[in-house]
């Protein structure tokens, strides 16, 4: 299972594109595995299948202490600076962190890693939505102040999300967090499965095939 989230994972002319789609072609292909089918669910759908072992894997996945205790990971991935993006021209500023805890309305993704970050670190004004792209939709329409992104994806993502316009948002104040993203796998798979997937992925990063699948997506010299 994945999320609908370029450049980690996405649909495009019906099938699946991304930097994990790719990571686990490569690992199924390292493995002598058939490629598994890819089914897209909104983020907190997917997780709910994946904790109650309706589902084999859901990618991708930040690990928290919770997470830890209810599902198995390969990796890391990937990691990125997660900030605050605004609407041009909202005069919304944001000196420090805790500035954003005056502005009317986050909107983030029900249960996603920045939902449950932004919650523990004590956000109240907070609006939950079924995916990103509402959720800059909603941006850029004026229903919300913010919206959290990773730096690294944001360029990418409204790429492939081209009824999203890129240059009517701009992003604001420091860095909020750092997220790392890892391949998620339910209870029910065998810790031998597991075990064997982190071996051929740290086999995947020491022979620089890892490497040549992120620059795919982040090509080197990129402005940040």
């Amino acid at each position: 299972m994945a999320e609908e989230y370029p450049p980690y994972s996405y649909q495009q002319e019906g099938k699946a594109r991304g930097l994990f789609i790719d990571l686990v072609r490569n690992i199924q292909e390292m493995l002598d595995e058939e490629p598994s089918g890819v089914t897209f669910y909104p983020w907190a759908r997917g997780y709910k299948r994946l904790e109650y072992g309706s589902g084999d894997i859901l990618m991708p996945m930040c690990m928290t202490p919770e997470r830890s205790l209810k599902f198995k990971f390969v990796g890391p991935v990937f990691w990125d600076d997660i900030y605050f993006y605004r609407r041009k021209g909202s005069g919304v500023e944001l000196d420090n962190v805790d500035d954003a805890r005056k502005v009317h309305m986050i909107t983030v993704t029900r249960d996603d890693i920045l939902h449950q970050n932004l919650v523990s670190m004590g956000y109240t004004n907070l609006d939950l939505s079924a995916s990103t792209k509402c959720d800059f939709m909603k941006l850029i329409r004026g229903r919300a102040d913010l919206v959290p992104m990773g730096r690294k994806v944001i360029s990418y993502f409204f790429k492939c999300n081209p009824e999203l316009d890129l240059n009517k948002v701009e992003r604001v104040g420091p860095s909020v967090f750092f997220t790392t993203n890892y391949i998620a796998f339910a209870k029910h798979v065998p810790d031998e499965v597991v075990r064997k997937w982190q071996i051929a992925f740290d086999e995947l990063k020491a022979s620089g095939k890892w490497q040549k699948i992120v620059d795919k997506y982040f090509p080197p010299g990129l402005p940040n």
